[in-house]
């Protein structure tokens, strides 16, 4: 259901708050770094009353790894920023945990993320109510907020990636310094304050008109040949095997039936889809939303092949009782099933893709997993790899 706003003469909300401000570049920066979403405005509501709050894409601080949002605040409701000033927030992919800040704010409730404060944001001198020394210094009404708007955005991506959350303030340090009225000792900056808000959690149609969006960018450079992963998760080994990076692919996320009827509708001639094996032998059984919260079925997909390719009745059963597919895989492996199984289900997905795509596209598929590496492709494969590698490469010396 698409989401809307009633306006009433009783929903006016008093200038939005730099924690307002936060929380939408936070949700702007994490769309766009998880799903490439492009937000200009973000809606945020206080129970019944509701505003939307224009953001802003730092395109120099946007790579693969961090995407940054601005929002302006201007005339916020008193002890808040008075005068206009920039929040700015920084959402990026954790690489190496033992390095995030001892002071960075957490939730135990979502032990994924992490918060801190950057340039311009002041920090707490000694221990003080809601904050200990050395912490920025952001509302904890603010912080559950933010901490809530990124962790809907993972769970909406199916997983639960480390993700650390900056923000900062340009004109901070500028605006805290004359603003000496009931400080102690200088910070170093802002706080960020604000009530409790609720933000939007990200729609379907706006994760497809994502996919959408990439493959036709890359066919108006004159692409023919589109490489399509549901992430960057197995790219090492996608690299290793097949010898392309991702860095040029279009992510599908959950949605690999939708980045092939757009390839199709739009004439792209060859598709190479590779990814990781828990979400893309799914579509062995026609399955095309692949997130967990909507459909699974991956032990009844290796249960059905293993039994296909004369597995006994027992071993059907005890891959039923398994919990992950490199469960499934080391038993297939132990038992000398795994390339008959992976052969079978490679070919239920070439046929479930012609038939998806009505024929119109020459779509070829590979699994990877982390353990394993390259399990399986389409026995079309390697034609396909020859023009998508070719094409993507040119695509990205002309990126550069």
């Amino acid at each position: 259901m698409d989401r809307f706003t009633v306006q009433t003469p009783n929903s006016l909300l008093s200038p939005a708050s730099s924690g307002d401000c936060m929380a939408a570049a936070a949700l702007a920066a994490a769309s766009d770094l998880i799903f490439r979403i492009r937000f200009d405005s973000i809606t945020v509501s206080h129970g019944s009353a509701s505003r939307n709050i224009e953001v802003k894409r730092i395109d120099e601080n946007c790579t693969g790894r961090q995407s940054e949002y601005s929002c302006v605040v201007e005339g916020a409701a008193p002890p808040d920023i008075k005068d206009r000033a920039e929040i700015r927030v920084n959402v990026s992919y954790i690489d190496d945990i033992s390095r995030v800040s001892e002071n960075a704010h957490v939730d135990t409730r979502f032990a994924n993320l992490f918060m801190v404060g950057g340039e311009g944001i002041g920090t707490a001198m000694g221990n003080q109510p809601g904050f200990l020394n050395g912490e920025a210094l952001i509302d904890k009404n603010v912080r559950n907020t933010v901490f809530e708007t990124v962790a809907d955005v993972c769970e909406i991506s199916d997983g639960a990636q480390l993700l650390l959350i900056t923000v900062s303030c340009p004109e901070g340090m500028m605006i805290a310094a004359g603003n000496a009225m009931g400080q102690t000792m200088f910070t170093g900056g802002i706080s960020i304050i604000g009530e409790h808000a609720t933000l939007p959690k990200i729609h379907q149609r706006e994760i497809t008109e994502s996919i959408d969006r990439q493959i036709k960018m890359q066919v108006e450079q004159g692409v023919t040949s589109v490489l399509v992963a549901p992430g960057g998760y197995c790219a090492d080994k996608i690299n290793n095997e097949l010898h392309v990076p991702l860095n040029t692919a279009v992510y599908c996320y959950n949605y690999p039936g939708q980045a092939i009827d757009t390839c199709a509708s739009l004439g792209v001639t060859y598709m190479l889809l590779v990814g990781n094996v828990g979400k893309l032998v799914k579509l062995a059984a026609g399955i095309t939303n692949t997130n967990s919260y909507a459909s699974d079925g991956r032990r009844e997909i290796f249960a059905a092949h293993t039994a296909i390719v004369g597995g006994t009745s027992s071993q059907v059963r005890t891959v039923m009782s398994c919990l992950t597919c490199d469960e499934i895989l080391n038993l297939l492996n132990n038992w000398g099933l795994r390339d008959r199984v992976m052969a079978s289900i490679m070919h239920s997905i070439s046929e479930y893709g012609s038939i998806r795509s009505h024929r119109r596209l020459n779509l070829a598929v590979a699994l990877f997993s982390e353990e394993f590496g390259l399990l399986g492709y389409t026995q079309n494969t390697k034609n396909v790899l020859i023009k998508v590698s070719q094409e993507q490469f040119a695509l990205s010396r002309k990126l550069k």
